[in-house]
């Protein structure tokens, strides 16, 4: 199905529709809605997935309207109402964990428990948000050049070197959906998500009062030590380590991923 708000089109879909209260996953950067459809189908619970604006079949109504993560949160909350969705599990992967920190301070009302993969409370440094800020205005240029080469570049990110092997079709299949997003759209996306243009979530964080988990692979350090900064920021904070997986973990090994999520977490 498609909504339309103020500022964008939505495409989502849903799965399993029954009286639980649903599990809404949002994608990375680049990815789709159908990037947690494995996932999905082998949980089994009543779901949503969603085409982050920009990505897939959502798009932003006005490519030159300034478009803001707190829009996207106004958007999802109007949503969520549309759809009669009093509380959701909200479960966001990279870029799409970002956005749900943001949703939850925004809304924590709707919250029932966040569930975090390889995400990251934002940067923390003026400077560092500044550098950040022009890195992407370059790739937002990239990708408004040449998507494919842009692709092709950001797969050989350490983060990302290793999901071909460890999942090689369905890594092919989500290799295939990032060469077809509109240019335009998706480096709007790229700017109006980044992490430069998001406050640093440390504080908000610290007053969430709703079970939180973090999902990290065995071989992303980077976001295993985040990881434990939020346990130390949240005592309802758990952490899962994932192993055999990198920053992908639902991707590289998704029946460890669906592990943690059917036993540890929701059981």
């Amino acid at each position: 199905m498609k909504i339309k708000t103020s500022k964008s089109i939505i495409y989502l879909k849903e799965y399993n529709n029954n009286k639980e209260i649903p599990f809404i996953f949002l994608h990375g950067f680049s990815g789709t809605s159908s990037s947690w459809i494995n996932i999905i189908n082998k949980h089994n619970k009543f779901s949503y997935s969603i085409d982050l604006p920009g990505h897939g079949k959502s798009t932003f109504v006005d490519i030159s309207t300034e478009y803001t993560i707190n829009d996207w949160c106004n958007e999802l909350y109007m949503i969520l109402n549309e759809l009669s969705l009093k509380k959701i599990n909200l479960c966001g992967y990279s870029m799409g964990g970002r956005l749900s920190i943001a949703f939850a301070h925004k809304f924590p009302e709707k919250i029932n428990s966040l569930l975090l993969e390889s995400t990251s409370l934002g940067l923390n440094e003026s400077e560092v948000r500044s550098k950040r800020y022009y890195k992407d205005l370059e790739r937002a240029d990239e990708i408004n050049k040449d998507l494919k080469s842009f692709m092709d570049n950001w797969e050989e990110n350490p983060l990302f070197i290793n999901q071909k092997k460890r999942n090689v079709k369905e890594w092919q299949i989500q290799a295939n959906e990032r060469r077809n997003h509109n240019p335009k759209q998706l480096s709007k996306a790229l700017m109006a998500f980044s992490p430069s243009n998001m406050i640093y979530y440390d504080k908000p964080f610290q007053e969430f009062n709703f079970p939180i988990h973090v999902i990290n692979g065995s071989g992303d350090d980077k976001y295993i030590k985040i990881g434990r900064e939020m346990i130390r920021l949240n005592k309802n904070t758990k952490q899962y380590i994932i192993e055999d997986a990198g920053h992908n973990t639902h991707l590289e090994n998704p029946d460890m991923f669906l592990d943690v999520l059917n036993q540890n977490i929701y059981e």
